[in-house]
């Protein structure tokens, strides 16, 4: 069997580890075992049947097991599939079938299609007897399957792709993103987008479990997240439009999720950042096999230039001029690909494929056109700029315009059509509006409309349908008579402005769940008993509509509510009945819960010695959190104050792939390091949270025995999550960073803990001043209604003091607030003061809250500090709060009212309601994703930010102590340093 049969792969797990689970629907478990029995009595039948080699092998189904029993059938009679969703129109099945010309077709269910004999896969298998499958000579050359797309004249076309060529997508995919045995997968994309075959596919090959998603969980992102927690899926796909909705959703404790794949259209800004696993981005035609190109999105992609990533093996990109002639440079061109990707042809069709498949004798390539504008970055990655055409994405099924159109052209009511795409404004999504003139112009528009609506569901596959229909007299035109779809779009934008007509919905409830869909439709073509998913809602503007739900209900709304209850009048008395429940408590903690939590294992032993030289001189040092802001900041420090080399255990997948993470959190934060320093630092894949760090345990072993000194910066930061979301990674983290110093010699810590441990205390305590040496227990009934993030941080440093009083060497250095690098401008756009500030300047006013200070100070003086600090044996034993002294301890005011004049305008001060009132409902607004820590009730009727007013004054006579003599000045937050503050916000532009 040849390396470029998927065939033979399937073969190979299915003789090496017959019993390991192949396949798992909500029914039934399937081994590899069974898989190969089953496929090989049904490719037996088809034999008998007359498939053979060459042949087309429709298979009309739906997502099941079914499904991909046929699949693998067919692959063994070395004939192509061709994957039909089952629930398409009956015309577009008829058409593909008329396409293929097979004289026979197997369905999941009975299908009634005149003159095709179709074949109940199920039946098929009940009375097919047990028999040797079909051994064809397979080298890789054979075509596999067969995707029909949607085409310009109206129809669908089929792309012809053979087995070499997703062997050599699933092999590169299975290599890049460690696809084995222990893995586990999702069967998401439909039958009848490619994507499909790439998701069974490389799960067959490597040898994993293909996990089917129940229909229901689909479109949900809370439920698919969970669905994946409870099934232990380690490699997902998701459509591109449901991404940000996921990514918003908090991860469960038990997602043991690595990788989550899109691909589709293109991916909008996402915040990946502090999530668990790994969003990548594919881009392909289905004519280059399902995916060309791969980009991981990290958390600051959305600072660079939108990219498509980089060609994976297999695959070569060209941008060509309209002459075929290579782009230089930057300069933006048509994208053509080539390799062994490449479709073999269009299906029946010589014409087409000698259009777009072609032979570039300068290249000495056969490349296709993709029809995309593209160009080349300076970072080698290649940037997508639109179609060449008006072929476009939706959904992340591949539609062209003039399908659309031809289909409404066929309804005898309509005299004229065009469809425009267009993205929504609100979720940035591409969708469609069609533009109609009906035959009869005297009668009732909104009657023809419905039934042109009703005769294309029946014909056209949902992600096809026009989210809109608008109808006119006549198509505008041009002065060459030509249509003027710059008119067209005029008169979208026109309707879009359009108010609500509130008479058509008879209660109050009704009007707000209609006020709701037009705020985030953008669109008021809807009405009382209209499905939500029939006016251009789809799984990504549901979960907005939900949000919105929620705030215009005060009560919450879920997902599932517009799939049972999808119309304004069903959703409206849906949500009614609920309006009488209470609402949840408030999110508190009981004191003795977190008192619980602070604790330490017995057999945690601090009894060997320290060795001074560990702080004077250490050789080997363990950096834990060198991919955030201060922990690169310090990891910088610490290769250019000490000889040592650094440890970083880092996520990743991989060490190659840690140090890529260091290096490249060292180019987000503006960190320039020689290679002669990067060759000191080795990056290790690890969970700090895991026994052992999640190590091989040599390497463990060897780490415990070398390291002479610990630097624990890590830490989860979340100002929404709860605390048992932060528990493991901030607890539980501590406690294996405190087992490992145990391990072997004593290790001192060095425990960057947070100012914010004091939390709004002087409620209870009726103090000014907390002194670095103060018991922060006084603080505990502040902590227990703080954010979840504060609460962990509380619980670290007593379990820290724990392990001190047992012994070990420790010094706690409460950090303030990283506002910014005082020389680079580096500074963490995810935190709320960024935020705040960023929020501040677009609306041009500040909140008015008495005495709220956060402990302002840059990066560089707390990891200068640190450093300095470190190296003091006086120093074990002490804590240390890292803000300026109190005198240069700025408040909000203050803050403000500088950064204001550095504008160039003073920002005005307002109430806080008022203030929140601004921005609250702006889905934009920077301080939108932390609304809850604005508007919840923490605390006496008041918010958390609320809660901090009237700070503690912060004590730092110790740092004061420690640092007298040095270099290392407190910052002072002047003109220059504001100035570069604003340059990185972007709020220079207010000048």
């Amino acid at each position: 069997m040849s390396k470029d049969s998927v065939l033979g792969l399937f073969r190979q797990h299915a003789d090496t580890h017959p019993e390991r689970p192949a396949l798992v629907d909500s029914e039934r478990s399937f081994s590899y075992r069974e898989l190969d029995r089953l496929s090989d009595g049904l490719a037996a039948h088809l034999a008998r049947r007359g498939v053979a080699r060459g042949d087309l092998l429709p298979l009309l189904a739906e997502r099941s097991a079914e499904l991909v029993i046929a699949i693998l059938a067919a692959a063994k009679c070395a004939a192509a599939y061709v994957p039909v969703d089952r629930r398409q129109p009956d015309r577009r099945k008829r058409e593909i079938l008329r396409q293929c010309q097979a004289p026979l077709a197997l369905a999941t269910q009975a299908e009634d299609l005149p003159g095709q004999p179709v074949e109940v896969i199920a039946q098929a298998l009940a009375t097919s007897a047990a028999g040797a499958a079909p051994r064809p000579a397979l080298d890789g050359s054979e075509a596999l399957y067969v995707i029909f797309t949607s085409g310009t004249t109206g129809e669908p076309k089929g792309v012809v792709i053979e087995s070499r060529s997703l062997a050599n997508l699933v092999g590169w995919h299975n290599r890049r993103f460690e696809m084995d045995q222990r893995s586990r997968t999702t069967l998401m994309a439909g039958v009848g987008f490619d994507v499909s075959q790439w998701e069974i596919w490389s799960t067959l090959c490597a040898g994993a479990c293909l996990h089917l998603v129940p229909d229901e969980v689909r479109p949900d992102p809370a439920a698919l997240l969970a669905f994946f927690a409870e099934q232990r899926i380690s490699h997902a796909f998701a459509p591109t439009v449901m991404v940000p909705a996921l990514a918003e959703q908090p991860a469960p404790p038990s997602l043991a999720l690595r990788y989550l794949f899109c691909a589709g259209e293109k991916l909008p800004p996402v915040a990946t950042g502090g999530l668990p696993y790994t969003v990548v981005d594919y881009y392909g035609p289905t004519e280059a096999t399902v995916f060309a190109t791969c980009r991981i999105v990290d958390a600051e992609a959305h600072r660079r230039p939108a990219s498509i990533g980089t060609p994976i093996d297999g695959c070569e990109a060209f941008i060509l001029d309209a002459d075929d002639r290579p782009c230089h440079g930057d300069r933006p061109g048509e994208l053509n690909l080539a390799g062994v990707c490449l479709a073999r042809e269009y299906l029946r069709d010589p014409d087409m494929t000698a259009r777009r498949f072609h032979c570039s004798q300068a290249l000495r390539r056969r490349l296709y056109r993709t029809g995309d504008r593209a160009r080349w970055l300076a970072d080698g990655s290649l940037q997508f700029l639109g179609r060449l055409d008006d072929q476009v994405k939706i959904r992340g099924h591949r539609v062209e315009l003039g399908d659309v159109e031809a289909a409404l052209l066929r309804q005898p009511a309509i005299h004229g059509a065009v469809v425009l795409a267009h993205a929504d404004p609100r979720s940035g999504s591409q969708q469609l509006s069609a533009f109609v003139v009906p035959r009869q112009q005297d009668g009732d528009a909104r009657a023809v409309l419905a039934a042109i609506k009703t005769a294309l569901r029946q014909e056209l596959p949902d992600y096809m349908l026009p989210s809109r229909y608008l109808s006119l007299d006549s198509l505008p035109t041009t002065v060459n008579g030509k249509i003027d779809r710059q008119a067209l779009r005029r008169h979208l934008d026109e309707q879009s402005q359009e108010r609500l007509d509130e008479q058509r919905f008879g209660t109050p409830g009704e009007l707000q769940v209609a006020l709701a869909w037009q705020e985030v439709l953008g669109h008021t073509d809807f009405g009382l008993d209209d499905s939500f998913f029939e006016v251009g809602g789809h799984s990504l503007l549901a979960a907005a509509l939900v949000r919105e739900l929620s705030r215009r209900f005060g009560n919450r709304a879920y997902i599932h509510d517009l799939y049972r209850t999808p119309s304004v009048r069903q959703l409206a008395a849906s949500l009614a009945r609920r309006a009488g429940e209470a609402p949840p408590a408030l999110d508190s903690e009981p004191a003795q819960e977190l008192q619980r939590d602070v604790r330490l294992p017995a057999d945690v032993d601090f009894s060997r010695p320290m060795d001074t030289a560990q702080l004077l001189a250490p050789r080997h040092i363990l950096l834990t959190g060198a991919s955030g802001l201060m922990g690169a900041h310090l990891l910088a420090e610490l290769l250019a104050s000490r000889e040592a080399d650094l440890h970083c255990p880092v996520r990743a997948q991989n060490d190659a792939h840690a140090l890529e993470r260091l290096r490249q959190a060292a180019r987000q934060h503006r960190i320039e390091l020689a290679e002669t320093d990067w060759r000191r630092v080795r990056a290790y894949a690890a969970d700090l949270a895991e026994p052992g760090f999640g190590l091989p345990a040599e390497t463990y072993r060897e780490l415990a025995g070398s390291v002479d000194q610990v630097f624990h910066s890590a830490s989860a930061v979340n100002f929404i999550q709860p605390y048992s979301y932060m528990k493991r990674d901030n607890v539980e983290g501590l406690g294996q960073v405190l087992r490992f110093c145990a391990s072997g010699r004593c290790k001192p810590l060095m425990l960057l803990s947070s100012i914010s441990v004091y939390s709004w205390g002087h409620l209870h305590t009726g103090k000014r001043l907390m002194r670095e040496d103060d018991d922060i227990e006084q603080n505990l009934p502040a902590v227990v209604t703080d954010m979840g993030y504060v609460r962990s941080k509380w619980v670290m440093e007593k379990i820290a003091d724990l392990a001190a009083e047992r012994g070990l060497p420790l010094m706690t250095f409460r950090l303030g607030y990283a506002t910014c690098h005082s020389r680079t401008g580096a500074y963490a756009d995810y935190q709320w003061w960024s935020r705040l500030a960023r929020t501040c300047l677009e609306y041009r006013a500040v909140p008015l809250l008495r005495e709220l200070r956060e402990g302002l100070t840059t990066v560089d003086y707390m990891v200068e500090a640190i450093s300095l600090i470190a190296r003091q044996p006086s120093a074990l034993g002490k804590k240390f709060n890292l803000v300026p002294s109190i005198p240069r301890c700025l408040t909000l005011d203050e803050f403000f009212g500088r950064l204001g004049r550095r504008a160039g305008r003073p920002l005005r001060q307002m109430p806080f309601d008022d203030w929140v009132s601004l921005w609250e409902d702006n889905r934009d607004a920077p301080l939108y994703p932390l609304l809850s820590m604005f508007r919840d009730n923490m605390y006496a009727g008041r918010s958390t930010v609320e809660l901090y007013q009237d700070t503690y004054l912060w004590d730092c006579t110790n740092v004061e102590e420690h640092l007298r003599g040095s270099a290392v000045r407190e910052p002072e937050f002047d003109d220059r340093l504001l100035d570069l503050y604003l340059a990185g916000l972007g709020g220079s532009a207010m000048r």
